[in-house]
């Protein structure tokens, strides 16, 4: 029984020194620039493969910053931008909807809504699809350059590999939104917080300025103060780090310079300043925070659900498992506040589906250098395939595959699901465009009680019609006023102290909400005027509008009312003559 317990003990101290192999002692790492893969590919087909490589994955990157489809919020966004630009003024109190004219109004997306309304203003959906374009590939080339970093090929190619993981879940919210602002001003941060922690601590002088900008742009300033504060502390910890000999040689860490450190406190404090420079001072920074707080609550909005384990996810989990093993075994020095960054971006990302680009974009500028140690610490395991490599005709087969993807993935940039594809897109069935034109052509006027996803369309195709919600949501509307938005929909009973159905004129609603149908047949004088596949059109006392009265009521749609892709709009429709 003896020898058993001490067989037994032996063999889990081999297994702990296996274990502990694989992590690298402070004595044995290796130096910022150093990792090296000999015996590496030469010739004109290597480097025929090198380019296609990157070309496969820039027309992949080209591919999926050039999905076309509108946004529910789009419409909203470029009416308010070219509102400003043609007035010069902000509208403090809510001029739209029946529900909620003349409350106060927080647009906390000023400078996004600007650059969609000035975009539109010069190019119409083409110029809104090219400025989405751009940001989306400068928030990708800022990522992949902090992430490629000091490598040379072809430990290059592994930042590039991470890339085509990263851009496919960094668009996944990239609609012409405001938020894709926050990305561009998270890379442009980590750009510079990368400067600050190895040394050039003047370029923190631009984060102020960053943080100036981004609070009149988009709510996600407060995910970029948040991780200029966590790398403060990180860094901090980084430089006590040798104070704790055994904690360091478990864990090795990059040295920071003390004035970087100091620096990066001070800069908080600065771009905390910073988030005053609004047109609203602190009543902006206060609706923010106990917005985003309140938002977290809500269960509406799918974009605030936890990510679902599914296909359309993977590449996140797969980022998160390479950030894993990269940052457990590599070789290098690492920096805790980039380990930090990712981690708590990571808990973010598991926590709402909206914020899986923020982590795709940390984990491409900082997993490649610590990924392509790994992967040269465990060569051996890939000689076969390496060897492979080296053969000139497996070398023009890959050649010969590359090209075939490239072509097809530029092919698909302007063929797969798209009709109009060098302008933002409106897929009819997703929105009511045949009952729209329906409630034009006959002149229906008034307050309008409309489905949430619709509510900014019908702020810019039917500007007599006043909607009773929108996707403006909480920064105009009162927050008691959505839920009840959602109990009407859902056929529940209202209250009608908040949301009074007797004041509504007409309404426009998803077809199978039979619910809320049913809710307005309660209310006399609602009847069924307009009815197709996607939506459908309620009108309270019908005599009141002449062109009805020509009509057998319900009008039903054509067939194909919701097939096909209208282009985005080049302008707002003339009002009807009162």
């Amino acid at each position: 029984m003896g020898l058993l317990v001490i067989q037994a003990i032996t063999n889990r101290e081999k297994a702990w020194i296996q274990f502990q192999a694989f992590f690298v002692a402070a004595n044995n790492l290796v130096p910022r620039g150093k990792v090296r893969w000999s015996g590496g590919m030469a010739g004109r087909s290597s480097a025929a493969l090198k380019w296609l490589f990157c070309a496969s994955i820039l027309a992949l990157t080209l591919y999926q910053f050039s999905e076309n489809t509108a946004d529910p919020d789009l419409w909203a966004h470029t009416m308010v931008g070219e509102h400003i630009l043609r007035t010069g003024h902000l509208q403090n109190t809510e001029p739209y909807s029946w529900t909620a004219r003349g409350t106060p109004w927080i647009n906390h997306e000023l400078l996004a809504e600007i650059a969609l309304g000035a975009a539109h203003w010069v190019a119409g959906g083409t110029g809104i699809l090219l400025l989405k374009m751009l940001v989306g590939f400068l928030t990708f080339g800022i990522a992949l350059k902090i992430g490629a970093g000091d490598l040379t090929w072809p430990q290059r190619a592994v930042a590039w590999a991470v890339g085509a993981l990263a851009v496919v879940e960094i668009s996944y919210g990239f609609a012409p939104r405001p938020q894709i602002f926050t990305a561009l001003g998270l890379s442009i941060e980590f750009w510079l917080l990368r400067q600050i922690t190895q040394g050039k601590w003047r370029w923190g002088l631009a984060l102020p300025v960053l943080c100036a900008l981004w609070v009149n742009t988009h709510g996600g300033v407060l995910a970029g103060l948040a991780v200029l504060v966590v790398t403060a502390l990180a860094a901090s910890a980084q430089l006590l780090w040798p104070k704790w000999p055994e904690l360091a040689a478990k864990l090795p860490v990059e040295p920071v310079p003390a004035p970087s450190v100091m620096a990066l406190w001070v800069f908080c404090v600065l771009c905390l300043g910073a988030l005053f420079v609004n047109p609203y001072g602190w009543e902006l920074i206060r609706w923010t925070i106990s917005g985003v707080v309140w938002l977290h609550q809500r269960t509406e909005l799918e974009e605030w659900h936890p990510t679902p384990l599914d296909l359309n996810h993977t590449p996140l989990f797969v980022l998160a498992f390479l950030a894993l093993i990269s940052f457990a075994l590599t070789r290098r020095w690492r920096a805790l506040w980039e380990m930090a960054v990712c981690a708590g971006l990571a808990l973010f990302a598991f926590r709402s589906v909206r914020h899986t680009p923020l982590f795709a974009i940390a984990a491409l500028a900082f997993v490649p250098p610590h990924l392509a140690d790994v992967i040269v610490r465990f060569r051996d395991h890939f000689a076969r395939l390496e060897e492979m490599m080296q053969r000139r005709g497996a070398q023009l087969v890959a050649v010969v595959l590359l090209a075939m993807i490239t072509l097809g993935e530029c092919a698909a940039t302007f063929l797969l699901h798209k009709e109009h594809p060098l302008t933002m897109e409106v897929p009819r069935s997703q929105y009511p465009l045949s009952a729209i034109a329906f409630i034009r052509t006959h002149e229906l006027r008034g307050n309008l009680l409309v489905f949430f996803d619709w509510g900014e369309l019908c702020l810019w195709e039917l500007p007599e019609c006043a909607p009773s919600l929108d996707g403006r949501w909480e920064t105009c509307y009162p927050r008691d006023l959505i839920p009840e938005h959602w109990k009407f929909y859902n056929g529940q009973p209202v209250d009608r102290k908040i949301l009074d159905l007797g004041k509504a004129d007409l309404a426009l609603l998803p077809a199978n909400l039979a619910g809320a149908q049913q809710e307005l047949a309660r209310e006399p004088g609602w009847q069924l005027v307009y009815v197709d596949n996607l939506a459908c059109v309620l009108v309270r006392n019908p005599r009141r509008y002449p062109k009805l009265t020509q009509e057998k009521l319900p009008v039903t749609g054509s067939a194909d009312a919701a097939l096909g892709r209208a282009p985005f709009p080049e302008s707002r429709p003339e009002r009807l003559n009162q």
